[in-house]
């Protein structure tokens, strides 16, 4: 039976990890998460659902719940906010709360990030292997449709995935997601602006909409920091999470999926190998880029070609 506790051969003892699920008002996807973390065998879930924010999602928000209160599998413990915080502030304050449980580490899904059931396995793993190296801040069990550039089956790269992912309680405790006059001086100042946007054009713009109000992101927000630690982030060739957030059901209506895998591969590797290398692969991080397009035309027209074609322009 795989357990939430994992054994760090580096600190000689049981490191403690938490299993957090966040849900709001969309039942079939959660149905669909919870299927799947019930093939990881899971001891423990925590839930957290979100408060009401229109009358009109009251139907669904009670199915939702009624979905997590008949969990008969595992030991569950469900957390309702009785307002509505919005996803940044529900995860930000849930996350939190966990940790303040005495929890070495943290595992993370969102109601459309279905696991496969290796899932556990590998974020229990890598949480572990991890654990010590100071410049690894987070981990993700989501793998990008990308050619493998690397010997081992994780790579590394300055962003942090948020399908499927976690990180350890001194990182996250560390973390002000409050630095507003930071993130100003970061996208005036040209030279940073360019370091931020080495993984994906995107990254500066998505700052900027948080800054403008026009977005409400624990992510971007989580990635600055990271950013600004000089930190890393762990990802996997191989897919351990379907994201099924695609379907303009969630927060971002996000329509266009170019980010899955195209071939479900439930397919267990035998052995696992992590990378040890914490030096970015800089070919990998070229076609990494173009999964993560800013707006300008040139932007789109590189990243159209590469979906087309798989060709990657840009340096």
């Amino acid at each position: 039976m795989l357990l939430v506790s994992t054994y760090n051969e580096k600190r000689g003892r049981l490191m403690n990890t938490a299993v957090v699920l966040f849900v709001y008002n969309r039942p079939e996807h959660t149905k669909a998460v919870l299927n799947g973390l019930e093939k990881n065998k899971l001891q423990k879930l925590y839930v957290f659902c979100d408060g009401l924010k229109k009358q009109e999602d009251f139907d669904k928000v009670e199915k939702t719940k009624n979905i997590v209160r008949n969990i008969d599998w595992c030991e569950v413990e469900f957390f309702e906010n009785n307002k509505n915080l919005g996803l940044a502030q529900s995860v930000i304050n849930g996350v939190s709360s966990i940790f303040k449980k005495e929890y070495d580490s943290i595992i993370v899904l969102e109601d459309d990030c279905v696991p496969n059931g290796d899932f556990l396995e590998f974020m229990n793993n890598s949480l572990a292997y991890y654990k010590d190296i100071p410049e690894v801040m987070h981990v993700s069990g989501f793998g990008l449709p990308i050619k493998k550039y690397t010997q081992a089956d994780t790579y590394l790269t300055p962003y942090p995935c948020s399908w499927g992912w976690g990180t350890w309680k001194e990182v996250w405790q560390g973390c002000n997601f409050e630095q507003f006059d930071n993130y100003t001086k970061l996208l005036n100042d040209k030279h940073l602006k360019k370091e931020f946007d080495y993984p994906g054009a995107a990254f500066s713009e998505f700052l900027q909409m948080q800054l403008d109000g026009k977005v409400n992101s624990w992510l971007i927000r989580w990635y600055y920091y990271i950013f600004q630690n000089k930190g890393k982030c762990v990802w996997s060739y191989k897919t351990f999470i379907k994201n099924r957030g695609f379907d303009g059901s969630g927060v971002h209506k996000n329509k266009i999926d170019r980010f899955n895998q195209k071939n479900d591969n439930e397919n267990k590797l035998e052995i696992f190998k992590f990378e040890d290398n914490l030096s970015y692969n800089k070919n990998l991080i070229r076609e990494f880029r173009r999964h993560f397009m800013g707006k300008k035309y040139t932007e789109k027209i590189k990243t159209s070609i590469y979906l087309l074609t798989g060709i990657i322009i840009g340096k």
